[in-house]
């Protein structure tokens, strides 16, 4: 007795593996970067650094377009400095005989619109960008730690529903409060310490080990 069997090319089998390989480790990679990018943006918020400097995580899939087998996931941060001294807990220093001004809540806000920056590097509040902003001049008294920059009484924060703008005017009150006769506007300082507020390599490692399982669940038998 003789039998016969007809087997189909196995190139098109092989190359219809390939492509489903290529669509699982793709898919998979694209979930592992969104998953990262929005635990990365929670740390963040939850460490109380605010919306900001959360949306500074992107996360980009490559290839951007198609499907590869050896499709990557990259997460970064437009404000790599800044996440880079929470991540390590880190201590800034003044350079030379300045200070590092601090803006206490008296101050109203806490940044300026870039707009009004007028050629500064940020749009961190500072004492200049304050004076220029309000009219009022600031008035350096010493301590032992470095001192503070105090304003006349009688100039009154805004009111809170207006402390989250960016530009803004001090408000003059008829005389100063009783028994006050200045505002700490900013506190100087030779240093800061920045605690440790993120940890991006647990969070990193969590999403890393996900990765296989993530590439199984997008497999089409």
């Amino acid at each position: 007795m003789r039998f016969s069997a007809t087997v189909a090319d196995p190139r098109a089998a092989l190359q219809g593996t390939e492509k489903q390989i290529a669509r699982s480790v793709t898919a998979g990679m694209r979930e592992i970067t969104e998953g990262l990018k929005e635990d990365l943006r929670s740390d963040v918020r939850e460490s109380g650094l605010g919306q900001r400097l959360a949306n500074t995580w992107r996360g980009q899939t490559f290839p951007r377009t198609g499907e590869s087998a050896e499709a990557a996931a990259y997460v970064s941060s437009n404000a790599p400095k800044l996440i880079d001294a929470f991540d390590r807990g880190v201590t800034i220093t003044a350079q030379g005989r300045k200070y590092l001004a601090i803006p206490t809540p008296d101050a109203g806000v806490r940044q300026i619109s870039r707009r009004r920056s007028k050629g500064s590097t940020g749009n961190t509040l500072s004492p200049a960008s304050w004076e220029r902003e309000t009219g009022v001049k600031l008035r350096f008294v010493p301590s032992k730690s470095g001192g503070v920059l105090v304003a006349d009484a009688f100039y009154r924060r805004q009111a809170a529903r207006y402390q989250g703008r960016k530009s803004f005017r001090a408000i003059k009150e008829a005389g100063p409060d009783k028994g006050r006769s200045f505002v700490v506007i900013f506190v100087l300082v030779k240093q800061v310490k920045l605690r440790k507020r993120l940890d991006i390599a647990t969070t990193a490692k969590r999403w890393a080990d996900r990765v296989p399982g993530a590439i199984a669940a997008n497999w089409e038998a």
